[in-house]
Order: structure tokens, then sequence, then C-alpha cells
């Protein structure tokens, strides 16, 4: 993957959060066909037969809960000094809420 590497920046237009920018490792790990399928799994399963208007999915989803979990990292970074909050650190975060719905799903529809 380090060879596939992009160096710039994405921005993706969510609905919740507005735009979000995007680390560029962040995107190789989007643009994999594992990250891809979660664009099929629906986030709220068959509530969307009750409230067919609520259609989101794990992919997005995922992309929100990588943005909050850096927002929260970075509070705490600006917060606490003390816990020397790196740049590494941040990403390592975003990484985990990014990929938190990778793997295998019992739930699928």
């Amino acid at each position: 993957m380090a060879g596939n590497l992009q160096t710039s920046t994405k921005v993706f237009n969510d609905p919740i959060h507005g735009h979000i920018e995007l680390h560029p490792l962040l995107i190789c790990i989007i643009d994999t066909p594992q990250f891809q399928r979660l664009r099929y799994i629906k986030q709220l399963g068959g509530q969307y037969y009750v409230f067919p208007g609520a259609s989101h999915n794990r992919f997005e989803h995922s992309i929100g809960v990588s943005y909050l979990a850096g927002c929260l990292i970075e509070e705490l970074r600006k917060r606490q000094p003390e816990l020397e909050i790196n740049e590494r650190d941040v990403l390592s975060v975003q990484i985990a809420g990014l990929c938190h719905d990778l793997g295998k799903y019992q739930h699928r529809e």
C-alpha cells in the first residue's frame, strides 16, 4: 500500500458534518474493495422499511465516525498537552474509527 499512497487529501461532503477533509492514508483505505463493500450494508437494518428516507449505509457511517474520532483526539490534544498526543496518534484514532465496521458482519441484509 505504501507505493500507492496518495499525497493529497480528499474532501467528502457529509450531510451531517459538512465538508470532511481526509488524510491520504485514509483515502487509500477507503479505496479498497473491503471498505467499498460497506456501501451495500445498511446502517439501520430493517428500519429502512419503516423510515424509507433513512437510507444510511456503513460506508457513510464509518467516514463520519473517523471524522468524530479525529475531532475527539484533537480536542484531547488541545486540552491535555501532557498526554503528548502527536499526529501519528491522531491518524491512528481516525483509522480505527474508519475501520471499525470492517470484517465479518453478522447483521448483513
